[in-house]
């Protein structure tokens, strides 16, 4: 195992907010006449990157346990930048400043796997877990080295098809079910309109999606850390997405913002892949259009995986009595993911939740989830392994590089299988 700690490099300026904002927590004890000795008075403290209305819910959670759970205090802390988020909780951690609680992905959580730095949520619940959500779902939440429950999903979300329903009925269009439909709705809009008939958020997404519905679910051999997609399967989705970006009806990057939706918004683009979450960012009244959405195109009715993203608590040990207030927590949230779920415009990972009526009723409402359901149940959640996220990046650069109008497909597709094999080997 690659050391945590040699792959940390400590940012003085990172450390020193984090001392200020934390301290690690602090815990008051008690001895009973048993002998017994009981925390009286726990603090713990929550970083996060949320928005201001999904702290000022959080806030609202934790203000919540705090009134029901006397000596309890939760920090509640954000203003953190997303792009350096997970180097400033690793520093912190390491250091003995950083959070109990965050929330983020398995993938991050895996950081610190093989290192007693995780708490087991399972170990301070008198329920099974596993009883609550999907296969997958759990399978991904346990998938450490103890098999422990160490990142709790609180909100699910994926990637749907966005897509300008004005622009695509005047031409007699039809929401794609394939990627070949897809890929023809795109080529006809460029042509009649001059408009950008399709762009992703995220290339390395599409590129997963194309190569599990191509191998049947396949992505990476762990075991003899191999990828499984270099090969000519492939190479043709890489040749297909090539030669839409050289013809100009397929886009690499947004052209008038930070993001797709802004391209949607200003009618330089007719649709994009994105997240399902976001809905409340399109805006298609200053164009006369109306937004509408879909499921993620196919192959065919046979190979129609997708990836789902669960985002969960991730909590980091400091002694028992926190540890098991801090579980019991993010059990409270788990009661009360589908107030979360709403605000974040997601999709609740809970059976429980997922029956609630005004859960239901809410769904219904709201087409970015409707379209979501109706993949909810081909998602994936690729795995996270020695050298995953350099395999990501060698994706997301392979089908950036299609517009390189020098693009060899082939010398690309092998340049980012060595590229993976290396460090997945490393």
């Amino acid at each position: 195992m690659k050391s945590l700690f040699k792959k940390v490099m400590v940012g003085g300026m990172a450390l020193a907010m984090a001392a200020c904002s934390s301290n690690g927590g602090t815990t008051s004890t008690t001895t009973t006449d048993e002998g017994e000795t009981t925390a009286s008075e726990v603090s713990f403290a929550i970083w996060h990157t949320f928005t201001e209305d999904q702290q000022t819910l959080l806030e609202t959670l934790a203000q919540e346990y705090m009134d029901a759970h006397e000596g309890v205090t939760i920090d509640v802390i954000g203003g953190y930048d997303v792009g350096t988020f997970e180097a400033t909780v690793q520093d912190a951690v390491i250091n003995g400043v950083g959070p109990q609680l965050v929330f983020n992905y398995a993938s991050f959580a895996k950081n610190f796997d093989g290192y007693d730095m995780l708490i087991n949520f399972q170990d301070h619940w008198d329920f099974d877990y596993s009883t609550l959500v999907a296969e997958g779902t759990y399978a991904e939440a346990t998938d450490f080295s103890d098999g422990g429950v160490h990142a709790v999903p609180i909100q699910t979300t994926g990637p749907i098809l966005f897509y300008n329903k004005t622009v695509y009925d005047d031409l007699g269009l039809t929401a794609p079910k394939t990627w070949d439909e897809l890929k023809e709705n795109s080529k006809t809009i460029y042509e009649q309109t001059g408009m950008v008939g399709l762009a992703v958020d995220s290339l390395s997404d599409l590129a997963q999606m194309m190569i599990l519905q191509s191998h049947d679910g396949e992505y990476v051999d762990i075991e003899n850390k191999k990828v499984l997609w270099n090969d000519e399967k492939t190479l043709e989705w890489v040749e297909w997405w090539a030669e839409g970006v050289q013809a100009g009806y397929f886009q690499v990057a947004p052209t008038t913002g930070d993001y797709n939706s802004s391209d949607m918004n200003a009618g330089t683009l007719a649709s994009y892949i994105g997240s399902s979450a976001g809905l409340p960012y399109m805006d298609l009244s200053a164009i006369g259009g109306e937004v509408a959405v879909t499921r993620i195109p196919y192959i065919d009715e046979q190979h129609r995986q997708v990836v789902n993203w669960n985002r969960g608590a991730v909590g980091f040990k400091k002694d028992d009595a926190t540890d098991a207030v801090v579980a019991d927590f993010v059990k409270y949230f788990i009661d009360n993911d589908g107030r979360w779920v709403e605000c974040l415009n997601a999709y609740s990972p809970y059976y429980a939740t997922q029956e609630d009526a005004e859960y239901q009723e809410f769904v219904n409402g709201n087409i970015a989830l409707e379209a979501l359901g109706e993949q909810i149940n081909d998602g994936m959640v690729t795995p996270t392994f020695t050298g995953s996220s350099v395999v990501r990046d060698e994706l997301n650069t392979l089908f950036t590089g299609a517009a390189d109008p020098n693009f060899d497909a082939a010398s690309a597709l092998q340049t980012a299988a060595e590229r993976s094999e290396t460090a997945m080997n490393d």
